[in-house]
């Protein structure tokens, strides 16, 4: 029967070595502990210095198990409360305007604003509307624009004069200063928050019929 038992540890032990995924935890260090004490050899015993060590080893590695947890915990609370914070906030910002960045613009009965800044002026600028399928509708050019804030109203309509389809539109800006250099310009969004959405747990702002995130927004006045 002892023999039978020690086997049954002996395969016990094989089966977690072979087991490349498997890490040791302070249970697993303990088990080991208590089977080497269980099956030392009587005529040599684990010395006093060696079973000391392995104690201290084993309260370390709780220690640090401890503390992993604890911060692991204390980082999903801080995660929780900055979460709760900004979602407060962000119902405070409705009726408030906002100028934001975006890749997208909402058409309707009236249109839409592409709005974008310039830090240089610009030769020409090149805006490239596409639809949710990612083809061109229209390819607009606009010539010596000043540095700063820039408006271009389109008029919903296609490359081939027809009225496009109202919803929303992928914008892609492009700049050429005088040397010919390029620099990607990005989209901005400037409108009143009409609501706030709250998607997976996180605030949506609503302007101009486009969806906004918190961390896209650039700047908030009274209207």
């Amino acid at each position: 029967m002892e023999v039978q038992s020690v086997n049954s540890n002996q395969n016990a032990t094989q089966d977690v070595a072979r087991d490349p995924f498997r890490t040791l935890g302070k249970d697993d260090f303990l088990r080991l502990l208590t089977v080497q004490l269980q099956y030392q050899d009587p005529l040599s015993p684990l010395d006093n210095e060696g079973m000391i060590a392995q104690l201290a080893q084993f309260s370390s590695l709780e220690q640090l198990e401890n503390i992993n947890r604890n911060l692991v915990s204390s980082a999903n609370l801080n995660l929780l409360l900055t979460q709760v914070l900004n979602n407060t906030a962000a119902v405070g910002l409705v009726g408030k305007e906002i100028v934001a960045t975006t890749d997208s613009v909402h058409l309707d009965d009236n249109g839409a604003e592409i709005a974008f800044d310039l830090t240089v002026p610009a030769k020409k600028v090149v805006i490239t509307i596409r639809d949710k399928q990612g083809a061109v509708v229209r390819k607009i050019e606009l010539n010596e624009l000043p540095r700063g804030w820039n408006r271009y109203a389109w008029d919903g309509k296609d490359s081939s004069g027809r009225l496009c389809t109202q919803g929303d539109y992928k914008v892609e800006i492009t700049a050429f200063d005088n040397d010919g250099k390029v620099t990607k310009v990005s989209n901005t969004v400037k409108g009143t928050v009409e609501s706030v959405k709250f998607v997976n747990g996180e605030a949506v702002f609503i302007v101009n019929g486009l969806m906004i995130g918190i961390s896209d927004i650039l700047e908030v006045r009274n209207p």
